[in-house]
């Protein structure tokens, strides 16, 4: 696996960026606990909660269970420093030796398990092309909690947790939200990224739409529930106010048992904070700041998203995505029912197959191509002209060249030392 790195000489790597890198695995670990609140009553939650209370009457499949690999199982911790966070979540190791790397980021408030079936499941071939990282961000599942969601500073976690790894480039993808983070390290690391996929997401601001203010709404909930109220009882006021099946479905498996009462999967207090305080730095915006990404590009959603509408929403994936073909070559609409629903792609047979093949084509075909070029079957065969100073000398003899797309991990394999010395060798006994 070649891919297209024309900054392959170039170290980026700098002490800014990767801070002190962990050579030494931690083994300790504080969970985020919380102090608990005034104790009250189930009772008396309902005239602080109903006000925000929004009824759906939807059904939800639960995920398919099955073993994995985690990356780290240590609890996630406060980092005194922004450049000091580490990310976690589960590996799905590729079928062969050699593989590129995938890096997916879920929605806001999913879980990561909740993917594995999808990107596991042999039908779909992923793990023939790509070893495949299921991470949370920041302040999400076990990755380490820090009060700043700036952008720039979260694609930096990402950078840090490739380094780390030992990963030169990658795949990176995301859903909803988790979609946005994929895109701004596509930005701000555009040279170690070789392709971004976004599933039910474009680079829009989401602060005014109905789904948003859906996850603003239940955030707003829950952060009411007395955290010195044990599991139960909390999962009773999550059944009488997350109307909506799923949400109530993703905060009861973020719902933890405390010493002091309950806890949360996910740092509460940092999110609602956020979400309430309507700033550039909202999770449920896209800040022109952010920049361009200027390599290859896949956008799927189901036709009647309630997060990507299709005769509006595609405008902005071209402006933030120069190289992108357009719809019906890098933007694709899934056809299927006018369901509230078809965001959670993987509870969806209709959603998930045609979704995985239109993902599998972008991985296998066009993933970390030179975008002067259509496909992965010109690499070698298709030449590039060079058209420099042609225009006011008509003798001008054109010249061409093939672009050069490098081994997936240069940076941190020796496959190009092995290739010389087998060279020489080669030379040696002719």
């Amino acid at each position: 696996f070649f891919f297209f790195n024309d900054t392959a000489t170039t170290e980026i790597y700098t002490e800014q960026i990767v801070g002190s890198v962990r050579c030494v695995q931690e083994t300790g670990g504080i969970n985020a606990e919380y102090m608990g609140e005034n104790s009250q009553m189930i009772k008396n939650l309902r005239s602080v909660l109903f006000s925000s209370l929004v009824k759906n009457k939807l059904v939800a499949m639960p995920a398919r269970g099955f073993s994995k690999l985690v990356i780290n199982q240590e609890a996630a911790k406060y980092a005194d420093n922004t450049k000091n966070v580490t990310l976690r979540g589960t590996k799905l190791k590729g079928n062969y030796n050699d593989l590129p790397t995938l890096i997916f980021f879920p929605e806001v408030l999913d879980s990561t398990e909740n993917w594995l079936a999808f990107f596991s499941n042999p039908e779909y071939q992923f793990l023939d092309y790509r070893n495949i990282y299921i991470l949370n961000p920041r302040n999400f599942g076990n990755s380490d909690r820090h009060p700043s969601f700036n952008m720039e500073e979260m694609a930096d976690d990402v950078a840090r947790f490739m380094y780390e790894n030992q990963i030169s480039t990658a795949t990176i993808g995301g859903h909803g939200l988790g979609a946005r983070l994929a895109l701004g390290v596509g930005c701000y690391h555009a040279n170690r990224v070789t392709g971004v996929f976004a599933l039910d997401y474009a680079p829009v601001d989401y602060r005014y739409f109905e789904p948003y203010q859906e996850i603003k709404n239940y955030v707003s909930i829950i952060k009411e529930i007395p955290r010195t109220l044990k599991k139960q009882d909390a999962s009773v006021v999550l059944r009488e106010f997350i109307q909506d099946p799923k949400w109530r479905q993703l905060l009861q498996a973020q719902l933890k048992s405390s010493e002091r009462g309950i806890n949360w999967g996910f740092e509460l207090d940092f999110l609602s904070k956020n979400m309430e305080f309507n700033k550039a730095e909202a999770i449920g915006t896209w800040n022109t700041n952010f920049g361009l990404f200027t390599g290859r590009s896949c956008f799927l959603f189901p036709d009647h998203s309630r997060w990507v509408h299709l005769n509006t929403n595609t405008i902005p994936i071209l402006k933030v995505c120069p190289q992108n073909r357009g719809y019906g070559k890098d933007i694709f609409g899934i056809q299927g029912d006018e369901d509230p629903q078809n965001h959670w792609i993987y509870d969806h047979e209709q959603y998930r197959f045609p979704i995985a093949r239109k993902l599998l084509r972008f991985l296998r075909m066009h993933d970390g191509v030179h975008v002067l070029l259509m496909d992965r079957s010109e690499i070698g065969n298709h030449f590039v002209p060079d058209r420099g100073n042609t225009r006011d000398k008509a003798g001008w003899v054109y010249s061409d060249y093939a672009p050069a797309h490098l081994h997936h991990n240069w940076r941190f394999s020796n496959i190009y030392e092995e290739s010389e010395e087998f060279a020489r060798k080669r030379r040696e006994e002719e």
